[in-house]
C-alpha cells in the first residue's frame, strides 16, 4: 500500500472505501461545538495498522497520522506503507541532504516530554517525522492542497 497517494481522495473514493470496509473503520464527524472557529472534519482509524485519517469539511483527506509508538495504536509498518524509515533524526536529515531534499527541523517540549521533529518539504505535501527519547514515535503524511 503506498500510502502518499491517498492524500487528496474523497472520503467516498473507491479506495478508501476498500480500504475502510476491509479494515471495518468506523468514520467519526467532528464539528465546532464550541464555536471556536474550528472547521469541521471525519476522523477513521485502523488501529491494528497504526494509521489515522483526517478529512476536512469537505471530506478530502487531508492528513494522515502513522503510529510508531503510541499506547492506542499498535506500531505501523513504514516500509508496508510505501514510507522510509530512520532510526534517528540525524540519519533522515542526511537522508534529505544527499537526496537534495527541503526540509525544516525543530525541537519542542509537548505535554512534558521533548520531541525532536524533521519535516520532508514535497511539491504537493509534507512528511513530518517525530522523534521521542531518541527514536521514531510519529509519522505525519499532510497534503497542502486540501
Amino acid at each position: 500500500m503506498k500510502l502518499i497517494s491517498y492524500l487528496n481522495k474523497s472520503l467516498k473514493s473507491e479506495e478508501l472505501i476498500e480500504l475502510f470496509e476491509t479494515n471495518d473503520v468506523d468514520v467519526i464527524y467532528t464539528y465546532d461545538r464550541n464555536y471556536e472557529g474550528r472547521a469541521d472534519e471525519y476522523i477513521g482509524s485502523i488501529r491494528d495498522l497504526g494509521l489515522q485519517f483526517i478529512f476536512n469539511e469537505t471530506q478530502i483527506l487531508s492528513t494522515i497520522f502513522i503510529y510508531i509508538k503510541d499506547e492506542e495504536f499498535l506500531s505501523a509498518n513504514l516500509e508496508s506503507l510505501g514510507l522510509s524509515t530512520f532510526d534517528s533524526k540525524n540519519n533522515l536529515m542526511k537522508y534529505a541532504q544527499q537526496n537534495s531534499l527541503k526540509y525544516f527541523e525543530g525541537r519542542a517540549v509537548f505535554f512534558g516530554q521533548e520531541r525532536e521533529w524533521l519535516k520532508l518539504d514535497f511539491l504537493n505535501y509534507t512528511v513530518h517525522y517525530e522523534f521521542r527519547e531518541d527514536s521514531l514515535s510519529l509519522v505525519t503524511l499532510q497534503s497542502k492542497n486540501a
